[in-house]
């Protein structure tokens, strides 16, 4: 069974067919996403931890970012390192939505 075909997945295959890189994360995120599914919580910080605060340069969008942070988050949290966690939720911008992470409150 072949998967249906949408635009979107035409556009990314003429692209690809003309040598045009698409990325829909920046480099690292996936072995960060990676590392907390697998429990692999010091490899997923080393991986996303150098990506925060760099919004301007790897672009995308808010919900992109947030997903980077709330990974980072997770990861700090799993792997007990609260002043880090402490860290990153206090540099989030002002008006940033409420953050959906699982043991958020051994932060505060």
């Amino acid at each position: 069974m072949t998967p249906r075909s949408t635009p979107v997945l035409a556009k990314w295959r003429n692209w690809r067919e003309r040598g045009v890189t698409v990325r829909l994360l920046p480099s690292g995120c996936g072995a960060g996403l990676r590392g907390v599914r697998t429990r692999g919580f010091f490899g997923a910080i080393e991986a996303l931890a150098p990506l925060t605060g760099e919004n301007e340069r790897i672009g995308g969008s808010r919900a992109q970012h947030d997903l980077i942070e709330f990974t980072l988050l997770k990861a700090y949290i799993n792997a007990n390192r609260l002043e880090e966690a402490r860290r990153l939720i206090s540099a989030r911008r002002l008006g940033a939505s409420g953050i959906p992470v699982a043991g958020l409150a051994a932060v505060h």
